[in-house]
């Protein structure tokens, strides 16, 4: 990350540059001039600049930034404490304001919060740019779903587990494959419904199993786990999974390894676990259906889909793109639907969600 300090005090300057520049790039300049000096040709990604500067003042960089692009985070300093100016600051555009003496750590604090608006931003921009016309693609641009898709953003620069939780309908599948997607697209993305496996085969579909390890083992099997490689393991309805197997699958977890059925070689597991569940995992927790500890190590991250109802502004642009969907499949040429209807839709509940509305 780049980072353009601009302040006339050489202490906070040097202060500040040997302190981040472990870990960023980071430039310092002492007035407005030198400042339009040194943009052109070093484009930061992070702008921290003093509000009282020798030549003028960081407001006019401040408006001469936002005029040029309003992406770019500006990070206001100031010994002054006035009222006015930070509420012009920030009405105007600035990222963030900070009172001098500088504290490291709320400036760390500060800087954290707009990495992770920075890289938010490239996500969106990436889905906008690369998605649109992708099937199976996360549709729409309200609230309630460009949240989701922050979220989204956030947990693909990592591998922590994620657990996502909404009703039925909802697409808590696709939200875990545009995860993968943008997190480890070249790598295996395994899909398990807990609640479709028969309870004698789920150890065996999960761990695998070694030739002969019971009557009907007549070759060695490869489970969901080993299968996932270093991608992405989605256990879906992970509330239906046994308390037996729950105790199995929190050891891998904690381990990273596992054993086939009838197996005694450990192999190593190195899969992003994503669950999900349509469930109240609260409930379960009070009826000792869910094993807590493993709920902790699920659940690093939680994502919550929202149900239709609460997107209805999506609904225009989800039409569209599922008679886009269905035109391919059925070799149709549908164009739009009525105005009418298309308001009808909007004005209905959706108990059963975008698969209802697919429907």
């Amino acid at each position: 990350m780049k980072i353009l300090i601009v302040d006339d005090d050489p202490g906070i300057c040097k202060t500040l540059e040997l302190h981040f520049s472990e870990n960023h790039e980071v430039r310092t300049i002492g007035t407005v001039k030198a400042f339009w000096l040194t943009w052109p040709e070093y484009q930061a990604n992070i702008l921290l600049v003093d509000l009282k500067l020798p030549d003028g003042n960081g407001i006019e960089i401040l408006k001469k930034i936002r005029a040029q692009d309003n992406t770019i985070p500006v990070i206001m300093i100031t010994g002054h404490s006035d009222m006015e100016s930070p509420i012009h600051a920030m009405r105007i555009g600035a990222t963030d304001y900070i009172q001098k003496p500088l504290d490291i750590e709320e400036i760390e604090i500060a800087l954290a919060r707009v990495q992770s608006q920075i890289l938010q931003n490239r996500y969106l921009h990436k889905v906008s740019q690369e998605s649109s016309l992708k099937e199976g693609r996360i549709v729409g641009h309200s609230k309630a779903i460009t949240e989701v898709l922050k979220q989204i953003g956030l947990v693909s620069q990592g591998k922590v587990n994620v657990h996502i939780t909404g009703e039925s309908g909802t697409g808590k599948e696709l939200v875990a494959r545009t995860i993968h997607l943008y997190s480890n697209p070249n790598e295996p993305f395994v899909a398990v419904n807990c609640s479709a496996l028969a309870p004698a085969l789920i150890e065996s579909e999960l761990f695998g199993h070694e030739k002969g390890s019971f009557t009907h083992a007549l070759q060695q099997h490869e489970g969901r786990l080993e299968r996932s490689g270093a991608g992405t393991l989605f256990l879906d309805e992970i509330g239906e999974l046994p308390l037996e197997h729950q105790v199995k699958l929190l050891r891998v977890i904690q381990e990273r390894e596992f054993e086939r059925v009838g197996g005694n070689k450990p192999i190593p597991f190195h899969a992003r676990i994503i669950s999900a569940t349509n469930q109240n995992i609260a409930e379960l927790l009070k009826k000792n259906l869910f094993r807590e500890d493993l709920y902790f190590r699920l659940c690093t991250h939680t994502i919550h889909i929202p149900p239709l109802r609460d997107r209805i502004k999506d609904i225009p642009e989800l039409v569209e793109y599922l008679i886009q969907k269905i035109n391919r499949e059925l070799h149709k040429k549908i164009t739009k639907i009525p105005e009418i209807v298309l308001h009808s839709l909007q004005q209905y509940s959706w108990p059963g969600n975008i698969r209802e509305l697919e429907n």
